[in-house]
């Protein structure tokens, strides 16, 4: 089995170094500087991500790569290229950190788990997000103070797409929370994006762009308090109010979104999003119809407003009781 997967092997490591920079000795990344390894790494990176198919590609190459080595790796032919095999294995765990929604502590344990070898456990890893010049792999770090840098530094489309990143996952976990105010946030990073990938900005002004939404993300969580709610009932406010509030008045709207998710909270159950727990979804949705009755919401907005709170219960108490 062993002589039969090493043809495999072998091909498998020309298509992967195919897809990266010519010139280099990928193997032997040991013997490099810290410094010299960091530009390795910032040179690969920036190749292999300025497509999503570039990236993708070379994912699914490194995967057949690795899982092929695991039959051939105690061969004597074989054993040389471990390194090189390590070096491949650590761009995908970096890589994975691009991909929507990943999750960096799951890419770590499966990179630990791909170890070819014990006694060439990997040293001197380099993270994507040092390389690309953001020291802290989080939102936090969009401020004015990073704009300033940011045009001083190389390898501006990897920094975006890393900062584009980490800024959609942040969405991507509000919405949960808040869905109308995620969309909102959703479709204004998505419209910027656009817009630099057409030309029509400049790097800088996407990650200006990107320092707005951070403070309306900042706003939202004050405005909250100001507002006397809870987060989560700030979700159903924003929900419903936008359309509303006009009408009937913060004060009214804040008490009446109050007791709706009260009265949500007590009515719901477990599983009660699947479909075989309909019933629950009839309760929940009949109790809302109730406040609205007992606060006097006029008959014309009993469906929006059912409809909104429905569609933010569900996402916002899903997991209940641990989300209620």
């Amino acid at each position: 089995m062993s002589e039969e997967a090493k043809p495999i092997f072998l091909e498998g490591l020309a298509t992967v170094r195919e897809m990266l920079p010519e010139g280099h000795d990928y193997g032997g990344w040991r013997r490099l500087s810290l410094a010299t390894l960091e530009d390795r790494y910032a040179l690969v990176f920036g190749h292999l991500t300025e497509t999503d198919e570039r990236r993708d590609a070379f994912l699914h190459a490194e995967l057949r790569l690795s899982q092929v080595y695991l039959l051939v790796k105690h061969l004597d032919e074989c054993r040389p290229y471990a390194d090189e095999v390590i070096f491949y294995q650590r761009l995908r765990t970096e890589l994975g950190k691009t991909l929507p929604g990943a999750k960096p502590g799951k890419e770590l344990e499966r990179a630990v788990r791909d170890l070819v070898d014990d006694s060439v456990e990997a040293q001197g890893v380099v993270d994507i997000f040092k390389v690309a010049g953001i020291e802290r792999p989080d939102i936090s770090i969009l401020d004015d103070a990073f704009l300033q840098t940011f045009k001083d530094r190389p390898l501006p489309d990897l920094r975006l797409r890393l900062l584009a990143k980490l800024l959609a996952d942040e969405i991507q976990a509000r919405q949960r929370r808040n869905l109308a105010q995620a969309k909102s946030f959703k479709d204004l990073l998505e419209q910027t994006l656009q817009r630099y990938h057409n030309r029509l900005i400049d790097a800088a002004a996407v990650i200006k762009a990107m320092i707005e939404i951070r403070g309306e993300m900042d706003s939202a969580d004050e405005r909250a308090a100001q507002l006397g709610l809870e987060a989560d009932e700030l979700a159903f406010y924003d929900a419903v109010a936008a359309q509303r509030e006009a009408v009937y008045g913060v004060e009214f709207m804040r008490d009446l979104i109050h007791e709706v998710v009260q009265v949500i909270k007590r009515t719901v159950k477990v599983d009660w999003t699947e479909p075989h727990r309909d019933d629950v979804k009839a309760a929940v949705r009949a109790a809302v119809r109730r406040v609205l009755w007992s606060r006097d919401v006029r008959a014309e907005d009993f469906e929006p407003f059912v409809s909104a709170v429905m569609a933010q219960a569900e996402a916002l108490f899903a997991n209940w009781p641990l989300a209620a």
